[in-house]
């Protein structure tokens, strides 16, 4: 059915009524949505767009005025594409049906085979089983990004998000998971600010002064967060039980939100994501 298509985009829809499991991890969450959404899926072949059946989400974005709804969004990325984030922004404003995001957060974490400093094992951008696991603890500093380029290629990402502002396609701009050090320079380099700065902590109880310091000094809302910075591998990908996703391999993911501004109400929630052949 996508036998032509050389990426598709998979759309869990608004998922606020159809996934009642509290607590969940936001892999385990994002793994049984797209579960949920291929056991009755609506495929647009032309666009290579795999949707649920029976969706809301449009009917719950067009509810209210524009005006009066917040939406924002997660990009989740591990490869350095500055295609692949014009492809989930894009995606986001073309599912969505909207014209611009109120906020967008780059949750960008490298795969690079990197180790841990600390103990020699195989790590993530610093975190284990999506946690910040040892470069994180009570005593010790967030670290982001232990190969020699990784602030170079945000830097190359963070230039397409400041296209998105320049069109006010996006109005706030937030970043995941970055120590200070790294907050800081990509601060003083770039040309449209952070204005959010998300930090995990899973393994930590307290936020790092200096990261409160500047924060609060510039003007960034720090926030914290749970998510995991993989979301989904090759090998749970190939767990879904679809034949229709076999042929490909996860490229990127987003997960968005719709808020009710003078209520401050959830009316919509879900996930989007990428995927190109393998």
């Amino acid at each position: 059915m996508l036998n032509d298509k050389r990426k598709i985009l998979v759309s869990t829809g608004n998922i606020l009524n159809v996934n009642k499991k509290a607590g969940q991890k936001t892999n385990e969450e994002l793994f049984d949505c797209l579960n949920l959404t291929m056991s009755d899926p609506v495929v647009d072949t032309k666009a290579g767009i795999i949707a649920r059946s029976n969706d809301d989400l449009l009917a719950k974005v067009k509810e209210y005025e524009r005006n009066d709804i917040k939406i924002g969004a997660k990009v989740f990325l591990n490869h350095s594409d500055p295609n692949l984030l014009h492809e989930a922004i894009d995606s986001l404003l073309q599912v969505l049906k909207i014209d611009h995001l109120d906020n967008l957060i780059l949750g960008f974490h490298p795969l690079d085979g990197a180790k841990s400093k600390s103990n020699g094992t195989d790590k993530t951008n610093g975190y284990q089983n999506g946690s910040l696991g040892s470069s994180l603890t009570k005593e010790s500093l967030l670290t982001w990004g232990d190969t020699a380029t990784a602030i170079d290629e945000l830097k190359e990402l963070w230039q397409v998000l400041e296209t998105y502002a320049d069109d006010k396609r996006i109005c706030q701009l937030g970043i995941a998971d970055l120590d200070t050090d790294t907050l800081i320079e990509l601060y003083t380099s770039c040309r449209v600010k952070p204005t959010i700065s998300q930090i995990n902590l899973s393994a930590c109880c307290v936020v790092p002064p200096s990261m409160q310091e500047f924060c609060a000094k510039n003007e960034i809302q720090l926030l914290t967060h749970s998510d995991s910075e993989v979301l989904i591998t090759k090998d749970s990908f190939n767990e879904i039980n679809s034949n229709l996703l076999q042929p490909f391999t996860p490229t990127w993911t987003s997960r968005y939100q719709v808020h009710i501004k003078c209520r401050g109400v959830l009316t919509a929630r879900g996930f989007l994501m990428g995927a190109a052949r393998d």
